[in-house]
């Protein structure tokens, strides 16, 4: 077997049981649907193992998706608060070393060179805000991004249709939220993966 993706497709959702233990397999090819259900539940819970099941489980169903859709908005909106409060830590470094230099008259040439170091942080910071309106579209995004797991392949302008804005807009504004969150989705999905297939390896000795 090429892909370890696969064997989940051999267990229906009755057989999938998170605290069984391993064995009865003795090769990939022999494994029971026992020695999968527990290597799946080697899997550490969360967002990777959800797409797992959702992308390459036989019968995924609105709880899977559920699911995803729960971890991708919570890891979104982390992330968006995360950038906020970057920014607004850069803004106060900024500030206050600026009312200290005015305060004491310090124009010195180093002094001035470490103000325009913060301030330039502060730039990057801002640049790398995300819109604060992020919850309106979220729904819209996640189905891009899960859409994008299962193989769709959307250009920018359809993509843009599904977000519900302009094709400008979406690349102006929404198309580093899409790309940030495209690529969290297909490493946790290839994390799951590699522990799920040392759980079947160790099952398969």
């Amino acid at each position: 077997m090429t892909d370890v993706r696969e064997l989940l497709a051999r267990l229906n959702p009755t057989n999938i049981r998170m605290d069984v233990g391993m064995g009865g397999g003795t090769s990939a090819d022999s494994l029971t649907n026992i020695d999968i259900a527990g290597a799946l539940g080697m899997v550490p819970a969360g967002l990777g193992r959800d797409l797992f099941e959702l992308l390459h489980g036989p019968d995924p169903g609105r709880g899977d998706i559920l699911r995803v859709l729960e971890g991708v908005t919570r890891m979104v909106l982390e992330e968006r608060n995360r950038r906020s409060k970057d920014y607004a830590d850069a803004r106060a470094t900024w500030g206050i070393a600026e009312c200290m230099a005015r305060f004491n008259r310090d124009r010195e040439e180093r002094t001035v060179r470490h103000l325009d170091i913060l301030k330039a942080r502060v730039a990057v910071a801002r640049d790398r805000l995300w819109p604060e309106r992020l919850e309106e579209r979220l729904p819209e995004i996640a189905t891009v991004a899960i859409g994008y797991m299962k193989g769709e392949r959307l250009s920018n302008r359809e993509r843009a249709t599904v977000v519900g804005v302009s094709e400008s807009a979406y690349r102006q504004v929404w198309v580093g939220v899409v790309d940030w969150l495209l690529t969290q989705m297909v490493e946790a999905e290839a994390a799951a993966v590699r522990k799920f297939a040392q759980a079947v390896s160790q099952a398969a000795a």
